[in-house]
């Protein structure tokens, strides 16, 4: 049939002692999504022990919502539906919990739930199969895992249809393996055999490539001296060199290379993003530490929290895989840690010249103007990353400010070098520093 069905669900467990048996209330809805009309709701209450059983009902009662009659099922197909995929609630727990997970694309973290579900009940085999399934990556911004949705979307609205679906953890899990996951035929000029492929390497590379990000962190720390220091970095990070929580950027390094940050218990603020040419999103925040929640950073190999530690800033897109090698551009300030940035990055791909243009910005009450300064991106790096020192500039509030002493840095990101992520720091006299990170991007 062409009904299309929404169906929303949730679960509780009480309990109303130590020596209770605990209870569950189940709740359903079912949606016409073509006319966003309810079909009505189901209810299921009761002890835990007929928490399985109660599921088998709640299933019946939505198809009976949705006007389908049980007894017209196929045998084998009411069959499969009658089976308990597990009746081990911890099992069932554990197998939530990896759904859960996977949703929000940490697939790592789901195939621990999954394996533990399967571990539970070796009679799991919906668990089992879930576990097989996850790739051994979390799901990052990578431009290529968009391109998979973009793609299905694209190939369902030529097809005619309203709707398409997605298994993102197998596409991710063979965007890793260096595979084409979508190939759709679109038609060009009237040539019916045009294809629009997604691939994960660049054309004749032959190399698997896992997607990268550039992340970008400015931060101050409070020395033993007393005296305060401040951090900026940008550099380009291995998929298992980084995770993210949703948006936020929640650390960076690994057990291997040794972890430079990690959000912890801080509080995460979203800053903001911005759609690079290419499709892709560039994010910036913030993390917020208290003495008692707080991120972590290595600093000279010693590893610094709060209250020694301020807000870490960071700023981070999906790296530039390859560098063009024809043409120039211009970058503007788009968002991040800088306050009223302005000025311009022009970049020539031809000589791998970087020169910054009357930059300006404020970091706390110090206000930074005509910064002006050069650099050479390094091209063995995919990503381009540059770095150098201002060549002239002034500061107001600052009690003296050598532009020439102060450092800049940065990558880019995007897959034609749509935009850049960049990081300063300055020297502010009197032993001071400041320093922050910012995306630019092509207009």
């Amino acid at each position: 049939m062409n009904l299309r069905l929404s169906f929303l669900s949730a679960l509780l467990l009480t309990a109303a002692g130590a020596a209770a048996a605990q209870g569950f209330a189940l709740e359903g809805a079912v949606i016409d999504s073509r006319t966003s009309r309810s079909l009505g709701v189901i209810n299921e209450r009761g002890d835990i022990n007929a928490l399985f059983r109660a599921q088998k009902a709640m299933t019946f009662g939505i198809l009976r919502s949705a006007g389908i009659s049980l007894e017209q099922l196929p045998p084998e197909v009411r069959s499969r539906i009658e089976r308990f995929a597990t009746t081990n609630l911890d099992a069932f727990r554990a197998f939530s919990e990896g759904l859960d997970l996977k949703d929000q694309g940490k697939f790592v973290e789901a195939k621990v739930q999954f394996a533990r579900a399967a571990e539970l009940d070796p009679g799991f085999a919906l668990a089992a199969e879930q576990q097989q399934a996850m790739p051994d990556v979390n799901l990052g911004s990578g431009v290529q895992a968009r391109a998979v949705v973009l793609a299905a979307a694209g190939a369902a609205v030529d097809r005619g249809k309203a709707s398409y679906t997605v298994d993102t953890a197998r596409a991710v899990a063979a965007l890793a393996a260096g595979q084409s996951v979508i190939a759709v035929t679109l038609p060009n000029a009237g040539d019916s055999s045009s294809t629009n492929s997604y691939t994960t390497t660049p054309p004749g590379s032959g190399t698997q490539f896992v997607p990268n990000i550039v992340a970008g962190l400015g931060y101050t720390v409070t020395l033993p001296s007393g005296t305060t220091a401040s951090v900026a970095n940008a550099a380009e990070w291995k998929s298992d060199a980084f995770r993210l929580s949703g948006e936020v950027l929640d650390g960076l390094g690994n057990a291997a290379i040794g972890f430079q940050a990690q959000r912890g218990n801080a509080t995460a603020v979203p800053g903001g993003s911005t759609v690079l040419a290419d499709g892709s999103i560039a994010y910036w925040g913030a993390w917020l530490s208290t003495p008692a929640a707080s991120a972590s950073v290595s600093v000279s190999g010693q590893t610094v929290t709060a209250p020694q530690l301020g807000a870490v800033d960071y700023a981070y897109a999906d790296a530039t895989r390859t560098m063009p090698t024809t043409g120039t551009a211009v970058f503007s300030p788009s968002g991040g840690s800088l306050g009223q940035a302005s000025g311009t990055v022009a970049v020539n791909f031809v000589t791998r010249g970087v020169a910054l243009q009357n930059l300006g910005f404020n970091i706390g009450g110090l206000n930074f103007s005509g910064l002006n300064g050069s650099a050479t991106y390094d091209a063995r790096i995919a990503s381009g990353t540059f770095g150098g020192n201002y060549s002239s500039g002034s500061c107001t509030g600052c009690s003296a400010f050598t532009p020439q002493s102060s450092s800049f840095g940065g990558s880019f990101v995007g897959r034609n070098a749509d935009g850049l992520v960049f990081s300063t720091f300055l020297l502010t006299g009197g032993g001071g520093s400041a320093a922050g990170v910012h995306v630019f991007k092509q207009p």
